[in-house]
């Protein structure tokens, strides 16, 4: 199976699909860079991610769902185990960043049932998940910490 396939150059620069393992399905991915060593480089990390990274995810993930629910007069859900949420959200675009010091990233957009307005995002830099929240279009190589409220990483 192809990692990365019908690449072509549009107008928002290459766009294409990659294979997720964590989801066990292609997805779109956008490199407004045109990098195409770029988009092989997220899509082998993100299928490399260990465990515990995807387990943060899951966790982080599972707090948003429930906070949002909360904060929106929703009784939150519960789930048998993090990893359950999965069920519950879509990945709609991997956005390939530019590159410095050639470091792969995951920034995710995605979509998820209790949240349809604003989806959620989620990034991923050196092993650690540094953002997931509402899609706000963060800035990947920017910096998370102090976490802010809207933050759930």
């Amino acid at each position: 199976m192809k990692m990365v396939r019908g690449v072509t150059d549009g107008e928002d620069g290459l766009e294409g699909e990659m294979y997720c393992a964590l989801f066990e399905r292609y997805i779109p991915f956008l490199s407004p860079e045109r990098d195409p060593d770029g988009v092989q480089r997220c899509a082998a990390y993100l299928n490399e991610l260990d465990d515990a990274v995807i387990d943060h995810l899951c966790q982080a993930t599972e707090h948003y769902c429930q906070t949002y629910q909360s904060e929106s007069g929703e009784l939150p859900r519960e789930f048998a185990t993090p990893r359950e949420v999965l069920t519950h959200i879509t990945p709609s675009l991997l956005i390939v960043p530019h590159f410095e010091k050639a470091t792969p990233v995951v920034h995710m957009e995605l979509e998820c049932d209790w949240e349809p307005e604003h989806g959620m995002e989620w990034v991923v830099r050196n092993r650690h998940v540094l953002y997931v929240g509402p899609f706000n279009g963060e800035d990947p190589w920017g910096s998370f910490s102090p976490k802010a409220v809207w933050n759930f990483a």
